[in-house]
């Protein structure tokens, strides 16, 4: 598993202008490829913008939304004034679950009525520490998006302070559950990780600033790799061999890095045999050759055409020749790949 310390490889510069921007209350919308580093990103700057540490325990998987009960129960947060900043961090990645973890967070800061979930009224006189999420949690997952989001956006532009809501997956967001995230955006500051931009909520992508995640520089891989081998010990035959070899493989992926090393750490010693053989589907990149099948095959049609028209029987069967080649070839050509070449 990724340390923090390990995400966060050079990226010092992008982490402070990611802050500012959240600082001068947009919306942002961190892009990029899997493993590239946009949830760490994210913990990062949620934690410097709040530093309270009473609320990262968000960010912890075992205070998750997860069916089964943690072995030590997550520290409550702190119930905050009427004109404190309130973080939500959503760890889930599906729309429905996201909203629950949403009106979860607002009843433990006692922003959202418990009646408003359709919970008994009972619950509205306890103070938020003193309801236990697993004896409600069926009947909050019961209700519809539509039915959380009416009680959610309610609370939510009554509260006086801020709230900031941190989202590590909106790539799964579907067209029909835009509108819910819109109404959201009207009334908190929403920072979100997207592998891609889904078409068909351009709406949404429109009031969010995009920040794109690069993969990281030579250098900057090169100094995980280094590290990483300084602290765990890694007995390796050719280091710079190793180095480089990791470096390109991964493709500037931090993720794709750390497979890397970690899997070569369970060996007592590296060689330069095991060095070459290591590979990783980062270093690869994936070719489209559908528009050059297009333009072949129409190339095809028109010269048969033309040689029917000319009367020219030996271009015909040229043509007919290139057709039944094409045929042959054109499961290999729709995805060709091949090893890229930069570090």
């Amino acid at each position: 598993m990724m340390s923090p310390r390990s995400q966060l490889f050079g990226r010092d510069a992008l982490l402070n202008d990611l802050e500012r921007e959240i600082k001068k209350g947009h919306h942002v919308l961190l892009t990029g490829p899997i493993g590239v580093g946009k949830s760490a990103l994210l913990v990062a700057v949620l934690q410097r913008i709040e530093p309270r540490e009473s609320e990262w325990y968000q960010f912890d998987p075992v205070a998750s939304d997860a069916e089964d009960e943690p072995i030590e129960p997550a520290p409550l947060p702190e119930t905050p004034g009427r004109h404190d900043q309130v973080m939500i961090y959503l760890s889930e990645h599906q729309g429905k679950a996201q909203f629950v973890q949403i009106a979860r967070r607002l009843l433990e800061t006692g922003i959202l009525k418990p009646s408003t979930l359709e919970l008994a009224k009972k619950y509205d006189d306890l103070p938020p520490s003193a309801i236990e999420w697993k004896k409600i949690r069926r009947n909050v997952n019961r209700l519809s998006m539509r039915d959380l989001t009416q009680a959610i956006i309610p609370a939510i532009y009554e509260w006086e302070g801020r709230i900031l809501i941190g989202v590590d997956d909106l790539t799964s967001l579907t067209p029909t559950q835009q509108a819910f995230w819109l109404a959201i955006l009207e009334h908190a500051q929403v920072i979100g990780c997207a592998s891609s931009r889904k078409s068909g909520l351009s709406k949404l992508w429109w009031k969010m600033k995009h920040v794109a995640v690069p993969p990281l520089d030579c250098r900057a891989a090169t100094d995980l790799v280094r590290d990483y081998i300084a602290r765990h010990g890694v007995l390796i035959e050719s280091p710079g061999l190793y180095i480089g070899h990791v470096v390109k493989q991964a493709n500037g992926n931090p993720q794709a890095i750390m497979d890397m090393l970690e899997s070569s750490a369970r060996e007592k010693r590296l060689d330069k045999r095991q060095i070459r053989e290591m590979r990783h589907a980062a270093g690869l990149t994936y070719v489209d050759f559908t528009p050059v099948m297009f333009i072949a095959g129409a190339a095809i049609i028109g010269t048969r055409y033309l040689a029917i028209g000319l009367g020219d029987t030996a271009l015909y069967v040229m043509a007919g020749m290139g057709a039944a080649l094409f045929l042959s070839l054109r499961v290999f050509m729709f995805k060709g790949s091949r090893g890229k070449t930069g570090g």
